[in-house]
């Protein structure tokens, strides 16, 4: 049987972004921003020399229903709203576990900040890592061919070179 604690039942998300911007300050990280577009939420910060933007979807209504005011309508909204809600509580809970585990293993010097939130840097040009390598990725699998990464300022073929 699943508890409470683990299932992220009784921490709201409010109370979950808490958690991750004091964790994330405890650590060191600054500049921690807290972000909702679309169907999507945020969290960036940085720390050691670098920017970090972990991007989470979180559920969101398929459309609104026609209201034709009767009660059988109105019960239906509240539930799933209240199912809505439950599950983005249920995902910001997990974030903040997730993120108290990869802070703890480099607190611990198990591993170093950025490569446990290597998919999460932010490069020049605003995008992630995990942005630029999923399609690379993507490709590779797809082709069966390991994928080339290059030095885009070195002319191409250099990035080879062995020194």
């Amino acid at each position: 049987m699943t508890s409470p604690y683990t299932r992220g039942d009784s921490f709201s998300s409010e109370a979950s972004r808490k958690h991750i911007g004091q964790a994330l300050a405890d650590y060191g990280a600054t500049d921690v921003l807290f972000s909702h577009r679309g169907g999507q939420s945020a969290v960036a910060f940085k720390a050691g020399g670098r920017q970090f933007r972990i991007v989470m979807p979180l559920l969101q209504s398929e459309g609104t229903m026609a209201v034709r005011g009767d009660a059988a309508d109105s019960r239906l909204r509240e539930a799933n709203a209240k199912v809505l809600e439950r599950a983005n509580r249920k995902s910001w809970h997990a974030l903040a576990l997730a993120i108290d585990g990869k802070l703890g293993a480099a607190a611990a010097g198990i591993a170093t900040l950025e490569s446990e939130f290597l998919a999460h840097v932010v490069l020049p040009g605003n995008h992630t890592v995990l942005d630029e390598l999923e399609p690379i990725i993507d490709s590779a699998y797809r082709s069966g061919l390991r994928p080339t990464f290059r030095d885009p300022a070195l002319p191409y073929g250099l990035s080879n070179i062995v020194l």
